[in-house]
């Protein structure tokens, strides 16, 4: 049984005080969302566990998907959230793939892994949405800063996708 949930989230600068207490919290859903996973591991184990305990099979570690880890970290299992399934099989049904599963640390939480490297193919475009929204390019030969462009624009889409599902 998870613990009780707190606010906490609302005494962040700049977010709304949240005063509904209509809102069912057991269909809230917490995305943690974090480049490197694995490179902060002390932290995010740390945290893991507590974070499970109060939000149980809400929360989810979103990262990028890198195959060597997966196989030894990640013990892969099917989303039991109907929307988060929908927007990841949309998402593979456009060519990007995104794996699922138990990150095998204490609290076992739930993780969400995008390749970076199976959606490649949507660089350009996006690279230009990039440019259009915020007028910051990337250079052209930046691993990183395309890596992270890449990750960023599937975790939008899944984002957008899982509102979509949900609604």
């Amino acid at each position: 049984m998870p613990l009780p949930r707190s606010l906490s989230m609302t005494s962040l600068s700049g977010l709304p005080i949240w005063e509904d207490e209509n809102v069912p919290v057991q269909d809230l859903l917490l995305f943690e969302v974090s480049w490197e996973l694995e490179g902060i591991y002390t932290v995010i184990q740390t945290k893991a566990k507590l974070t499970v305990e109060e939000w149980g099979e809400n929360y989810f570690m979103v990262g990028p998907y890198y195959e060597h880890n997966f196989k030894m970290q990640v013990e892969e299992c099917e989303a039991p959230n109907p929307a988060i399934k929908k927007a990841m099989e949309t998402l593979s049904n456009n060519g990007c793939q995104v794996r699922f599963g138990h990150w095998l640390i204490e609290g076992s939480p739930y993780v969400i892994l995008f390749d970076i490297g199976s959606a490649a193919w949507n660089l350009d475009r996006w690279k230009g949405e990039f440019w259009d929204s915020c007028g910051i390019g990337l250079p052209v030969h930046d691993r990183e800063s395309n890596d992270s462009l890449l990750f960023g624009s599937l975790t939008a889409w899944f984002f957008k996708e899982v509102c979509d599902k949900a609604n």
